[in-house]
């Protein structure tokens, strides 16, 4: 093989098993606690960044119920800001979540709603919260805001029969799919919990593996293939 064509088949495989160990470590190494969210000491919240504030805007203009402000408290180096929104019909329960982890800008905006069969839908535009549990179904859409969003959302509510969430609270309805997910993991050997409390998780090396391999190569090549029209949605 001429050496010219070495080098880049190097620097490629070399790549891939950089981000290879460095995702599995991640998972391995991560505390992934059930509830992770806490209400800051006012006068201490995070600044939501542009796009988190131009799709709260635009939940606020679209009538949707302001649910809370929260921070994510899973380790210290998650610096993020939840804002909670639940839809006027209380079908659908949407984080909108921006900040930094590791110093690194993040943000992301979910829809989540109960299907009567007991599955979970989620329509997202955050790639790296790919759920795996077997009981969500998510479908992601890197890079749509708020209001296209709300129409994938909904158009999946329009073939799907689903429940609302408790109009009374239905931050405890949400708390409960963060649950359910955790449980599937567990059931899956995907996880398992580091307290007796079953409040705090970890990925096995198993989960930590398919959490690779589905999110790195499996989803992402579904979603390129949508864009070409050959699979829905």
């Amino acid at each position: 093989m001429p050496y010219e064509l070495l080098i880049p088949i190097i620097l490629f495989f070399g790549i891939i098993g950089f981000f290879f160990i460095l995702i599995v470590t991640v998972c391995l190494w991560e505390k992934r606690p059930i509830q992770p969210y806490y209400i800051p000491i006012d006068g201490e919240e995070y600044t939501p960044s542009d796009l988190a504030a131009e799709a709260n805007n635009d939940a606020f203009k679209a009538g949707y119920i302001n649910g809370g402000l929260f921070h994510c408290g899973k380790a210290k180096m998650y610096r993020i800001r939840c804002d909670f929104w639940i839809s006027p019909d209380y079908l659908t329960f949407v984080v909108v979540s921006s900040g930094t982890v590791a110093k690194i800008p993040a943000n992301g905006i979910s829809f989540y709603s109960w299907a009567e069969e007991g599955k979970i839908l989620c329509t997202t535009n955050e790639i790296g919260e790919q759920d795996i549990s077997g009981v969500e179904e998510q479908i992601t859409w890197p890079n749509l805001k708020f209001r296209e969003l709300a129409q994938k959302h909904n158009k999946r509510l329009e073939e799907t029969l689903v429940n609302p969430f408790s109009a009374d609270s239905p931050l405890t309805n949400f708390f409960e799919i963060r649950r359910i997910k955790v449980n599937a993991y567990v059931s899956r050997k995907f996880g398992y919990f580091i307290d007796d409390e079953e409040m705090v998780w970890r990925f096995s090396f198993k989960g930590a593996l398919a959490f690779y391999f589905i999110t790195v190569w499996v989803r992402p090549l579904r979603r390129f293939l949508r864009s070409l029209g050959l699979v829905r949605n």
